[in-house]
């Protein structure tokens, strides 16, 4: 049995139990195995002296307090759980240290925190991986922020930010969504007609073109200079998962080209823009939302000791009512389930 690192009982039978050991954390009924733990995450924070909370909003460790409070969990879906404690900076203090020792030491952290920022993704959010004709293509995203990074091998990386907030109702076509190819940005124009066939979303670059169109009310085209891409298609309302997984998995995309810059570009259309009867449409939360040099976004420091659900898990623990991953936030409700991510509306597109 493993040995108790922080640990509160109560007399009260009906009270909330809290224990963590090398094999987790277990609160009241709720247990998390490490595997469930963005431990890299909280690792690389509290290496640097801060505890990691919701949005990748941080606190420095000094500031938590030796009594009670609030001390946020990082799951590796990108969700950020709060968990009240009788001994904040001690529960802090046992969790950080088990993460870097379970990550492989201080030197393997580090050598994580170098990966993520040549990446240009912070730890704390979710990568996942799909084969690609050139090799496999990772996907990695949070809507509350309005960002997404896609890249794989032989291609350039492909980014959106929503400098100011993702705005649907804005007269500037790309709504306020900026997208860039490796270091050259891109014109993008989403235009939703009442005339469904008719809707689109177009990504201009000097020399490379795409649009995406409706096909049928679940399914849309991605063509790359007038020649097919891939087919797109709404994911099912309860996806069958296997036991035991804790992250959606990315759709399938049927590659109509072998060009490893089509494969990703496929991909940001299918997790981030609408597909069917949907085309035209963002999967982005409507609001804004300060932004640090270079438009990348930020959560503030309000979001550090709240719930952060990613809506890219399996259950509850990830998936917030009404979240449906993006699928309710574009406000037309046409082909697409507006409820929450567990009743439907899955992780749609290339991925999520």
């Amino acid at each position: 049995m493993s040995q108790v690192l922080y640990g509160e009982r109560s007399w009260n039978p009906l009270a909330r139990t809290l224990e963590l050991t090398e094999d987790g954390l277990r609160v009241g009924g709720w247990t998390m195995p490490p595997s469930e733990l963005n431990l890299g995450a909280m690792a690389e924070a509290f290496q640097r002296g801060c505890w990691l909370g919701g949005g990748g909003s941080e606190r420095p460790l000094q500031l938590l307090a030796e009594g009670a409070g609030v001390v946020p969990v990082t799951r590796v879906t990108g969700t950020a759980r709060p968990v009240r404690v009788r001994q904040a900076a001690q529960f802090a203090r046992e969790l950080g240290a088990m993460a870097v020792r379970q990550c492989g030491g201080p030197q393997q952290v580090a050598a994580l925190a170098a990966r993520a920022q040549a990446e240009g993704v912070p730890l704390w959010i979710a990568r996942r991986h799909t084969p690609g004709p050139a090799g496999p293509v990772t996907v990695a995203l949070d809507r509350r922020l309005g960002r997404v990074d896609v890249w794989g091998p032989h291609a350039p990386v492909v980014r959106i930010r929503a400098p100011h907030g993702f705005q649907p109702d804005a007269a500037d076509p790309s709504k306020g969504l900026r997208l860039t190819v490796g270091d050259v940005p891109a014109q993008l124009s989403l235009k939703k007609k009442l005339r469904k066939s008719k809707s689109s979303v177009e990504v201009r670059l000097p020399e490379r073109h795409w649009v995406l169109r409706r096909e049928s009310a679940l399914t849309s085209w991605l063509l790359g200079g007038e020649r097919p891409v891939a087919l797109l298609t709404c994911p099912p309302r309860r996806p069958v998962l296997a036991p035991g997984t804790l992250l959606r998995p990315l759709a399938d995309v049927p590659y109509e080209s072998t060009d490893p810059l089509n494969a990703v570009m496929a991909h940001v259309f299918a997790i981030a823009f609408g597909l069917g009867d949907a085309t035209g449409t963002a999967r982005f939360r409507p609001e804004r939302r300060p932004t640090v040099a270079g438009g990348e976004p930020f959560a503030t420091d309000a979001a550090w000791d709240r719930p952060w659900f990613s809506n890219l898990g399996s259950g509850s623990n990830d998936n917030e009512p009404g979240g449906g991953d993006g699928w309710g936030w574009h406000g037309d409700g046409d082909g697409v389930d507006s409820g929450g991510s567990d009743s439907g509306g899955g992780d749609g597109g290339g991925g999520d």
